[in-house]
Parts: C-alpha cells; structure tokens; sequence
C-alpha cells in the first residue's frame, strides 16, 4: 500500500490540495453567515454574488478534479493490469495448475479494480472527510460546546462501529471474491467449449453443472449486502436521532431568545455535512477492505508461487525408463 502511494504521490498530492479546497468552498456559507452574525454585517446583492461566485468556483474545480483522475486512472489501470499479468506469467507451471488460469485472471482483473476505486474515490474521500469534520466541529464549537461535544462523542462512536462492521465485512469479501471467480471460472470455460454446448439436447445440463456455483457466488454478496446494511442502518439511525433532538433542542433555545435564529441556519447546513463525512469515511474503509484483500491474493499467490530464474542443481538421476519407446 505504501509503495502505491508512493509511486503515485504526485497524484495523491494534487488530489489532495484540490479535495480540501473543494471543501472549503463548499463550507462557505455557513462560514459567512457565522461571520455575518458575529460581526451584524447585513447580506447584500454583492455579497450573495461573491458567494455564488465561490460556489462556482468549487463547481469547476470538481469538474476538473473528475477529469484529472479518470485520465489518471486510463494510463494506471492498464499499467498496473499488466505488471500483475508480468507476476501471472513468473507463476510455477504446478502454480498454473493448481489455481488454473481463469480463477487467476478474475482475481487480477479485481484487484486492478480495487486498486482503482481506492485511489481514485478513498483517497480523495478521507481527505476530504477529515477536513469536513475537523471544520464542522470548529464551527459548532463556535456556536454550542455543549452540541460539540455531542458530535464529538458520536465521532469515536462512528468510527469504533464502522471499524467493527468492516473487519467482518472483510471476512465475507474474501469469500465472496472467491466464490465470484471460482464461478466466473467455470462460466466461462465450460461456455468457451463450442462443441460441448452445441452437443447439448438442451440447457438444463448445463444449468445442472453451473447453477450451484452461481448460486453460491449471489448468495454471498446479498449476504454481505444485508449485513452491511442493516449494521450501517443501526448507526445511522443514532445518527439521525441526535441530529433531530439537536434541531428540536436548538428551536426550543430560540423559542426562549437563548439561541440567535442564524444558529439554526448554521446548524442546519453543518450538521448533515458532518454526518455526511463520517459516512463517506466508512465506506472508504470498505474500499480500503476490499484492496487489502486483494493485496493479500497477490501476496499468497502472484508472489508466492513464482518460479525463481536461474539453475537448478539436480544431485543425481536414479534411473531413466522408457515405457513406450
């Protein structure tokens, strides 16, 4: 993981500035009405088209961040498919044997996948998601240090459960990765086979031999869906709660002349961005899950099964027979 990093810090640095300027502006109407309200500026004509030009702004340089890195990931994919292919080919013929070709490719072609999704989306999600929360919990703290500490302790909260809901995820992907490929496999070497299928008097055969593993490999992604959902629910379900008692407690206070109405504005916007970025920072994780297992299938086997170049020293030849000759 380090090593991809690196090799592609350049990117991972541009993505980087252009994600937490991205963030900033698109943070900057609740900033400006917290300093409106702190300072009794009133909002004027030019000040809303200073703002629409900030938003703007922020448009365009999404919009070239989205074009930046699919031109990236065009070039990186295609280079990194083949470096795995170079590794495929340094595989053992006992190695080629064992794994057979085809289970060998689908996984190469998940974890350029993978690979792909985490630097293009997570990387540029966390980034984005710890700028987000650090900055909202810098304005809340602002306006209420009594609502900081709420968001604060739903932070740890997020993360541990998020963190608990990933680590079984990652069991289950790895099953459901290998299910995919082993069906995968068999789909299309048995439907690769011209003359076997056409000498068939009818489908049913051949559903006979490939449905049980189709079965297996959709059983176990809507089971990984299902668990996903319904842990990520009972989270976001607390999240909700506390988001809605924090605009009931916030009317009430203004209700009271306790709490200026431009608070609730605030809040209003920071709030669900807050929210937001948590969530987008759990499913960053599953990406960050799903290369590690990919990881590890290079590991165990694209290194682990190469032949090592060079000679080999055989000590003595017992006997040779010829059992045809």
């Amino acid at each position: 993981m380090k090593n991809v990093l690196k090799e592609n810090k350049q990117f991972v640095l541009i993505t980087s500035i252009l994600v937490v300027i991205g963030s900033l502006t698109s943070m900057i109407t609740p900033l400006f009405i917290q300093y409106f309200n702190e300072n009794k500026i009133k909002l004027t004509y030019e000040i809303m088209l200073f703002i629409f030009i900030v938003m703007l702004f922020s448009f365009l340089l999404q919009t070239f961040m989205l074009v930046y890195r699919e031109n990236f990931a065009a070039k990186f994919n295609s280079n990194y498919l083949f470096k795995l292919i170079s590794k495929l080919t340094k595989i053992s013929y006992d190695g080629f044997i064992e794994k057979e070709p085809t289970y060998l490719i689908n996984r190469i072609f998940t974890s350029v996948d993978s690979l792909y999704l985490f630097l293009i989306n997570s990387v540029s999600t966390i980034v984005k998601s710890c700028f987000v929360i650090l900055l909202s919990l810098g304005i809340v703290g602002f306006i209420s240090w009594k609502i900081f500490l709420l968001l604060l302790i739903l932070l740890p909260l997020n993360l541990v459960g998020f963190k608990h809901i990933n680590k079984q995820l990652s069991i289950r992907m790895e099953k459901m990765q290998k299910d995919a490929a082993s069906a995968n496999k068999d789909l299309i070497v048995t439907l690769s086979n011209v003359d076997n299928i056409k000498s068939q008097a009818n489908v049913s055969a051949l559903e006979h031999l490939l449905k049980p593993k189709m079965i297996a490999m959709y059983d176990s992604l809507a089971n990984n869906n299902k668990y996903a959902q319904v842990t990520s629910n009972a989270i976001v379900f607390i999240n909700q709660l506390v988001q809605n008692m924090t605009y009931i407690w916030a009317s009430i206070l203004i209700v009271q002349n306790e709490f200026p109405v431009g608070n609730l504005i605030i809040l209003s916007i920071v709030i669900p961005m807050y929210y937001s970025a948590l969530s987008d920072l759990s499913k960053a994780n599953v990406d960050y899950k799903s290369l590690t297992i990919s990881n590890e299938f290079i590991k165990n086997n694209l290194d682990l099964l190469r032949e090592e170049n060079g000679e080999i020293e055989i000590k003595n030849i017992n006997n040779i027979e010829f059992n045809f000759p």
